[in-house]
């Protein structure tokens, strides 16, 4: 049975725009619940997910709160648990055969990263201009703006590693695992031990990092969109079918922090011996993998 590799965008399983509803998160997971459902007959699943506006909500959670604050590294943490729980749940409920089962996930970083020295994960909630300048006047972040509107960033360096993969790989051969929540938690090697770093990994590098240490032939990055689209702006520039190659190459026209990562993470999944890897809606997992609609990067 071969292995492929699933990932729920964070922002697409709650929307950035609301306050958070664990009720609306479940709901989301309902739309795909029997899609993953079915895959779980044919394949062995590994389901990774994104936490950019949980983790920011706990943050400001933290940054309001009377306790001392966690570190950003827990809050990535307890995100991995209430969002692995909440998939666990829904995706259990459809009884496949193979079960579901959450692996709180460490990925290893370098602590040289440049990504420290430049912010460039945007988590949280979205912010209008006034209520940005409302937000700096408590606290100084660095922030970019998306589509008009204003989110924090903090750094995001690459994984180099997964402190559990020996447990992912044997685990996958009795159940289907959900793991590197919100891009892992990240940790670099301090003298003989690991060490909590003040970041947020990319869940798209993560995954692609798992996908290719499981073996897997296929990867499939769901998200708020139908298509990668060559320019966001206009809906006519949407990419059908693209080889890694190619993709590559485009890669500067994408928008760095929100679909370059997931364009990287495709491209190298592929390169380094994935079948093929796909984008697409959180709510088109099988038009997407039969190729009716998403994008599709093979060699």
């Amino acid at each position: 049975m071969e292995t492929i590799v699933i990932a729920l965008g964070g922002n697409a399983l709650l929307s950035p725009k609301g306050r958070q509803s664990v009720s609306k998160e479940l709901g989301i997971m309902n739309t795909i619940a029997k899609s993953i459902a079915k895959l779980a007959n044919r394949y062995k699943i590994v389901i990774t997910h994104g936490n950019g506006t949980q983790v920011g909500d706990e943050l400001l959670k933290n940054m309001n709160s009377k306790i001392e604050p966690l570190p950003l590294y827990l809050l990535n943490a307890e995100t991995q648990g209430s969002i692995g729980s909440s998939i666990e749940t829904v995706l259990d409920s459809d009884r496949p055969k193979r079960g579901f089962c959450t692996v709180v996930t460490h990925a290893i970083v370098d602590r040289r990263d440049g990504a420290f020295r430049k912010p460039s994960k945007p988590i949280g909630p979205f912010y209008s201009r006034r209520e940005l300048l409302a937000e700096l006047r408590k606290e100084r972040f660095s922030y970019v703006m998306e589509r008009g509107l204003y989110r924090r960033v903090v750094p995001s360096p690459k994984p180099i590693g997964i402190v559990e993969i020996g447990q992912i790989r044997h685990l996958l051969e009795k159940y289907n695992v959900i793991c590197g929540g919100g891009g892992g938690i990240p940790v670099f090697k301090k003298g003989g031990a690991y060490a909590g770093a003040s970041a947020v990994i990319d869940k798209d590098h993560t995954t692609q990092l798992i996908a290719n240490m499981v073996g897997a032939k296929k990867m499939v990055i769901l998200t708020g969109t139908d298509y990668l689209y060559r320019d966001f702006s206009d809906k006519s520039t949407f990419v059908k079918r693209i080889s890694a190659n190619d993709l590559k190459e485009m890669l500067g026209m994408l928008e760095e922090g929100t679909i370059r990562p997931k364009a990287e993470a495709c491209a190298r999944f592929v390169e380094l011996g994935g079948e093929a890897a796909y984008i697409g809606s959180i709510g088109k997992l099988e038009e997407v993998l039969s190729g009716r609609s998403g994008t599709t990067v093979e060699r």
